[in-house]
């Protein structure tokens, strides 16, 4: 008898406390939970000095007064002002509250009691009620969901459209936050945006976030939370046939593997195995090197350093040129010029891998029949200062002197001069310029066929020199070439002409002295 009535004793108790009372009736639709106070439909939150405005309601997901759209997930932490809304569904009935978490972090629901939810997330909250529920209840499901996140202000400062104070839901998250204050300025960097709170600052790569979706790197926002966005530093540029072509900050890492994977590698239609690296050395100079994006691996990849630029060929693109300029034949592609009256040309070619000087020479269509085959050279301006490689043609297409049959880099430039049939005769002759070449004629013959010497010509000193820039005297010169120049220089003294005139001046000088003295009857004397 006495266990039937501590059994029906709990039957009511069981039924009283599941049973829907007045107090915790449902809130009428369009009025705000017990204990929150109204809030106006557009929200007019006074700002500070260098604060900003909401935006637009056409960008209804970053707008502050829509925040339906800002849905707290299981990872979301609770905090003081978030209104829950609580439903504990029984055996016989469904018990549903809502209810705002009070400044200490806690919420009161009866008849369970005061319990701290603050710090947990929402999954976690709900693991807690649900346990206390489990040790009044035999019977309890409980779930908890946010319909009103807690707002407060953040500080957004550095390299943003608008800095200043900003109020924010806890339901947004970093990136959205930013993207509130017109977006980062192009001065600003997205991969070491600066989060501090409660005295630790954290690194957040919103770049990593925006292309690789990562979540950590866009956190919510807490409060008392600062945002800095600081300037960027000197980017690393990305060219060619990459999926994601452009200018990227580097990552924690620096390397060249970690960046390809953050934007997507190469295109379908690159040419991993012929990239290249830019770089300026120390000296200011630029120095370029092979690459073979196939073989990165963390044990082999490379380093990069801020100013670098990666390019990478498109599969279907001259990779390599060459430039010719000069007595070529040429092709139907071939500029045409002239130089001393003959056609000439100035042409790019593609330059395959492993091509010499004669292939060259080939691809031109070949060197002119007024080609100067012994001058020509090639002009080089690879890492360091430009050189100038000289080449005889004549011992390589005639002679078959291999060592001459050069290997050519990209941006050569090969250069077959014209055949010179002039001598040119200069200085103290009566008609100086260019004399037809003629084999059989001496130095002494171009000199007469310019007039013969002037009055003030020196003889003794006159020289020939030679394309090849060989001087020697005029009376021990070796048989006279084309393009050969004839100097005869001026002599210093002529004879019995610069005597007189000489000595006329020191005569003038002597009369002028004698008649300041027989005028001041005396030396002039300084006062």
């Amino acid at each position: 008898m006495l266990r039937l009535l501590r059994r029906s004793l709990a039957l009511t108790l069981v039924v009283c406390l599941l049973a829907p009372t007045g107090a915790v009736g449902q809130p009428t639709p369009g009025a705000p939970p017990p204990g929150v106070p109204q809030t106006p439909a557009t929200p007019q939150t006074p700002r500070t000095p260098g604060a900003f405005a909401p935006l637009a309601p056409g960008r209804g997901d970053l707008y502050l007064g829509q925040q339906a759209r800002n849905i707290a997930g299981p990872e979301y932490r609770l905090g003081p002002g978030d209104v829950l809304d609580v439903q504990i569904v029984g055996r016989l009935d469904v018990n549903r509250v809502q209810i705002v978490v009070d400044p200490e972090g806690s919420v009161a629901l009866p008849p369970l009691g005061t319990i701290r939810v603050a710090g947990l997330s929402l999954l976690e909250a709900n693991r807690v009620i649900a346990e206390r529920a489990r040790d009044i209840f035999r019977y309890a499901d409980v779930s908890i969901a946010v319909i009103s996140p807690r707002s407060f202000e953040v500080i957004v400062s550095g390299e943003v459209e608008r800095p200043g104070t900003l109020q924010v839901v806890a339901t947004q998250r970093l990136h959205e936050v930013i993207l509130t204050t017109g977006g980062i300025t192009p001065r600003g960097t997205a991969r070491h945006v600066q989060v501090t709170r409660e005295g630790t600052t954290r690194e957040i790569d919103l770049l990593l976030f925006e292309l690789k979706g990562d979540i950590a790197q866009n956190p919510f926002v807490r409060e008392g939370m600062r945002i800095n966005v600081p300037p960027r530093v000197a980017p690393v540029t990305l060219l060619g046939a990459v999926r994601r072509p452009g200018e990227y900050e580097l990552g924690p890492g620096g390397s060249l593997r970690e960046l390809l994977e953050l934007t997507g590698g190469v295109s379908v239609a690159g040419a991993p195995a012929d990239a290249r690296l830019t770089r300026v050395g120390e000296d200011g100079r630029k120095e370029t090197t092979s690459l073979d994006l196939r073989t990165l691996a963390p044990d082999a990849d490379v380093p990069l350093r801020a100013g670098d630029a990666i390019y990478v060929p498109p599969l279907t693109s001259i990779q390599d040129v060459v430039e010719v300029r000069g007595a070529f034949n040429g092709t139907a592609e071939s500029g045409k010029t002239q130089t001393q009256g003959k056609p000439t040309i100035v042409q790019r070619l593609e330059l395959a891998r492993g091509d010499r000087l004669r292939d060259v020479v080939v691809k031109a269509g070949g060197v002119a029949s007024f080609a100067d085959l012994h001058l020509a050279f090639v002009d080089r301006a690879d890492a360091g200062p430009g050189q100038r490689i000289p080449v005889d043609l004549h011992r390589l297409l005639v002679e078959k002197d291999e060592t001459q049959n050069i290997a050519i880099q990209n941006g050569d430039v090969v250069v077959v001069p014209v055949f010179e049939d002039k001598v040119y005769v200069v200085g103290e002759v009566k008609t100086p310029g260019a004399q037809d070449y003629r084999p059989d004629l001496t130095p002494r013959e171009y000199l007469a066929a310019a007039g013969g010497p002037s009055s003030r010509a020196k003889m003794r000193a006159a020289t020939v020199t030679f394309r090849n820039g060989r001087t020697y005297a005029m009376a021990e010169a070796p048989p006279v070439e084309p393009g050969a120049v004839v100097t005869v220089p001026e002599v210093a003294v002529k004879w019995w002409q610069d005597y007189v005139t000489i000595a006329s001046f020191v005569a003038s000088l002597v009369t002028a002295y004698t008649g300041i003295f027989i005028l001041f009857n005396g030396p002039i004397k300084a006062n």
